[in-house]
């Protein structure tokens, strides 16, 4: 039996106490401490500490970030300058350059990073990759993200709808069809000056699928959902119910050619098949967590947001986010440490035009 992997987590607001209960009830992980200035839990049988600071004490291999995205730069670079393995909550940081910076970093030192972008770990996601890999789609031509509802509690500095809740659909996508090219957005502020809560962002694919993801926090409901169009049906996906059914005129049965009438066209519209696959229900956090213990033993990524992955879903949300689609913006600044080694090509650069 391997020797479990002693594990800090930072943060205990609503995703962190998620990822507490599945820490603890996922085989291979030890956790000795949990790190929250604000919050008081008698209950934790572990220390509960003010800053990283007070770890100095405690050995540990790795870490798990579910603080606010604007800590997460600061925090996640420390402790891989320490060399400890760390998954930060999506997204990977605040911006594109802070992302990149924390890349280097980990080259550096050779400390595993992931991103808990943990739709990914969705099975309804997971089902609607295999029928499309299986053909039951045909060939895709545009996805339909809905995101929506949900506004914060707390407004924290920098913190946006696109920054939230968009970056969890562009790395879906991302994670179906490969690079994509921001083609168009529009940002709306409804509500609080400053603070997008509204977007609409159009994709392109470079295998030729577009893709559409809307966001806001405004709708008193939360939908979460995919829609998608192929060349034999529609699929439509639930990520909160993790279902996923897909209609088309003739997925069981041949079409009819020839009769073209409007009683037939009905008679067709009344009997398009439909297929709900079975999905079998899980916890995506607790899969994703069962993949972060792979990756710190086996070396096995299987199907986390790698950094570079979260590197881009943030890259295309600042170009979301640039509202005048001015290409001409500066590139942001590269990590300064003088002793980091060259950028692998493979990763998002702020000129690319495919992310």
């Amino acid at each position: 039996m391997s020797t479990p992997t002693k594990v800090v987590l930072f943060g205990l607001g609503r995703m962190g106490s998620n990822h507490l209960r599945v820490l603890r009830e996922t085989p291979g992980f030890d956790l000795v401490a949990v790190v929250d200035s604000h919050v008081r839990r008698p209950d934790l049988q572990v220390p509960l500490l003010n800053s990283i600071d007070d770890l100095g004490g405690i050995s540990f291999d790795a870490a798990v970030i579910a603080t606010p995205t604007v800590t997460h730069h600061d925090l996640a670079l420390a402790l891989i300058r320490r060399g400890k393995h760390v998954l930060i909550e999506k997204p990977i940081a605040s911006t594109f350059a802070q992302g990149r910076e924390l890349l280097a970093a980990a080259n550096l030192t050779g400390a595993k990073l992931a991103v808990g972008h943990v739709e990914r770990f969705n099975p309804a996601v997971r089902k609607l990759r295999e029928i499309i890999r299986e053909g039951w789609l045909g060939t895709p031509i545009h996805f339909s993200f809905t995101r929506v509802g949900g506004y914060p509690e707390t407004e924290l500095a920098g913190n946006n709808v696109i920054v939230d809740l968009a970056v969890h659909d562009i790395d879906v996508l991302r994670s179906i069809v490969g690079p994509v090219r921001l083609e168009h957005s529009m940002c709306h502020v409804t509500w609080r000056p400053g603070v997008f809560d509204t977007a609409e962002i159009l994709l392109g694919s470079r295998g030729g699928a577009s893709a559409t993801v809307h966001v806001n926090w405004v709708t008193p409901t939360k939908i979460r959902t995919i829609r998608v169009t192929g060349t034999r049906g529609v699929c439509f996906v639930d990520y909160m119910l993790q279902t996923c059914e897909l209609y088309g005129g003739s997925l069981l049965k041949p079409k009819e050619p020839g009769n073209t009438s409007f009683e037939h066209l009905q008679e067709v519209y009344r009997t398009t098949d439909r297929i709900q696959f079975g999905v079998r229900k899980e916890e995506p956090l607790r899969a994703q967590a069962v993949q972060f213990r792979r990756l710190l033993t086996e070396g096995e990524s299987g199907e986390l947001s790698t950094a570079s992955d979260a590197l881009a879903a943030v890259l295309v949300a600042e170009r979301a986010m640039q509202t005048d689609r001015s290409r001409s913006v500066s590139a942001p600044p590269r990590p300064q440490s003088a002793s980091a080694p060259p950028e692998p090509s493979a990763l998002p650069s702020f000129d690319d035009e495919w992310i």
